[in-house]
């Protein structure tokens, strides 16, 4: 199953590269002209949400957003885990969730899902 991510500034660049392999379509914030490094969270969200993406961040803030603000946000709470961990989380939590609707909340990527 493809899924379209929005990677914020703060995930790892190999990620992107990963995911983008495993045939995700993958943007990172800082990449894309209309956001770019430093750009607020409304901002990324709006966006995310115009383009279809699920967000993959480690900032809290996302968490504290109303869940009909995005279209789902994939959490990281642990900044110790390696691009290739999170890669191998993001799989696991595809698969489980294939409906793409399911996703339309905040998944906590934690290392309970290797």
């Amino acid at each position: 199953m493809e899924v379209s991510f929005l990677l914020d500034e703060n995930i790892a660049a190999p990620l992107a590269d990963k995911l983008g392999k495993a045939g995700h379509d993958v943007e990172r914030v800082v990449d894309v002209s209309e956001l770019g490094e430093g750009v607020d969270d409304t901002t990324i969200r709006l966006y995310a949400v115009q383009e279809g993406r699920l967000i993959v961040t480690s900032d809290d803030d996302f968490v504290q957003m109303p869940v009909d603000s995005h279209r789902g946000v994939f959490y990281v709470h642990d900044q110790s885990l390696s691009p290739r961990e999170l890669y191998h989380i993001i799989q696991h939590v595809i698969e489980a969730f294939p409906d793409r609707e399911a996703m339309d909340t905040v998944t906590y990527i934690t290392a309970d899902w290797l």
